[in-house]
């Protein structure tokens, strides 16, 4: 408990909160490879759509306060709020998750494993407020070490399982366990390490706390539950192929698959995040130039790297992930190509939400989200029967676009009148 309690270095905090950021890029990325080795391409297909099912659902559970919670400074909120408050998004999840079962018409072993898999996702999302406290505090070593520690034991219990009983059910319960068992061991004994035991009995402040935290935390969850829906479209719409058979067993875990590198330049950007703090500061000391100078910076960057990206993924994409996942991908160079591109102006539109953020602008990020989900939920069930599995890549690829513009387009509307307003409060001065 010493241990625990005594103040890291900069330099540990660092490694452990990258490790556990890598450690959660590479869970879907190791489990779907595992999955593909061990079952059934029909059976890999309902673990695939389980696990984007769960994502979505997730959102829900965390309700996207964790930003807030981190940020909470001041304790606006104390710990047993943010825990009890997680409770009841947990709850409606849970509920939530049930009625899309039952709506989508899923039976018998599908309907299990999605539900497992909610499961699963809801105990990650219980320790997320945890993890969200130990930022909060200025440990996110704690918080890698829980994330990275949990997801090493659920992987390993997840391929155990999976190899000597070749049953998914038990491979997903084998997840929950993992997570529940390691939920005990890392989140809770770090806690008390901590000793903010003492302040999970903290009385409330307000009997409307609940209340102030949801619409604190609303705007956040609104986006992030749309965005999700916009990335998990064209999947739903791939599994109802499946199911109505129109489309072979198989082409769901290899839509999943070929998904994976869309997400690479994104997790470029974590290296950059740092800059948007930078970039905070100078808005405030109106120093506008300076701003728009690291925001160019950062895109130009990211612009190389999406080059780069696309370079590598046109010559080495598909025999890499061919040989990871032990599947025979060569013929869907054209789809692989235009998920990443997607994928690389979806981290183009995140640098500008971001940067609307910084500006306090974010409420009308809304717009692009809203438009883009419309747009998604239109287009996808044309396309997927005009163009299969190309259909879906396309869908997702031109929704980011969309989104990307319209993103833009708000961002130098925004800037440009934010601009001009502070020349008007200077004439007057």
């Amino acid at each position: 408990m010493k241990a625990i309690s005594k103040k890291p270095s900069e330099k540990s905090i660092y490694i452990w909160n990258i490790t556990g950021s890598i450690a959660n890029a590479l869970l879907s990325v190791v489990v779907l490879m595992l999955t593909t080795r061990s079952v059934s391409s029909g059976e890999a297909d309902i673990f695939s759509i389980a696990w984007s099912i769960s994502q979505l659902m997730a959102t829900i559970g965390t309700f996207q306060i964790r930003v807030y919670q981190a940020t909470d400074v001041r304790q606006r909120f104390n710990f047993k709020q943010y825990w009890v408050f997680r409770l009841i998004t947990l709850f409606f999840m849970m509920i939530i998750s049930a009625g899309y079962i039952v709506g989508r018409g899923y039976e018998g072993n599908k309907a299990k494993i999605v539900f497992i898999v909610c499961i699963y996702r809801a105990v990650d999302s219980l320790a997320d407020v945890y993890e969200g406290w130990f930022q909060q505090k200025e440990r996110l070593d704690l918080a890698g070490k829980a994330l990275t520690y949990r997801i090493i034991f659920a992987v390993f219990g997840f391929g155990i399982t999976l190899k000597f009983t070749n049953n998914m059910e038990y491979a997903c319960w084998s997840l929950v366990a993992s997570y529940v068992i390691c939920f005990f061991l890392f989140d809770v004994r770090y806690n008390k390490g901590l000793e903010l035991y003492e302040e999970i009995r903290r009385k409330t402040r307000t009997k409307w706390w609940v209340l102030e935290l949801a619409k604190e935390g609303l705007p956040l969850f609104v986006n992030a539950f749309i965005i999700m829906s916009i990335m998990n479209t064209p999947k739903i719409v791939l599994d109802n192929s499946i199911t109505k058979g129109i489309m072979n067993d198989g082409t769901q875990t290899i839509f999943n698959i070929l998904f994976m590198p869309a997400s690479v330049l994104s997790l470029a950007y974590i290296v950059f995040r740092p800059l948007i703090t930078e970039m905070a500061i100078l808005w405030e000391k109106k120093k506008n130039k300076e701003f728009l100078k690291i925001l160019g910076k950062i895109i130009v960057c990211l612009m190389a790297m999406a080059v780069l990206l696309m370079a590598g993924s046109a010559v080495l994409g598909l025999p890499v992930l061919s040989l990871i996942y032990g599947l025979r991908l060569e013929k869907y160079k054209a789809e692989l190509l235009t998920i990443i591109l997607g994928g690389c102006f979806y981290t183009f539109a995140a640098v500008l939400d971001n940067a609307l953020v910084v500006i306090r602008k974010q409420y009308l990020l809304i717009v692009s989200y809203v438009v883009s989900w419309i747009y998604i939920k239109f287009v996808t069930d044309i396309f997927v029967i005009k163009w299969k599995m190309l259909g879906a890549s396309i869908a997702y690829m031109s929704t980011m676009i969309i989104f990307f513009v319209i993103t833009l387009l708000l961002f130098i509307i925004s800037f440009y009148v934010e601009m001009k307003n502070g020349e008007k409060r200077n004439e007057k001065i």
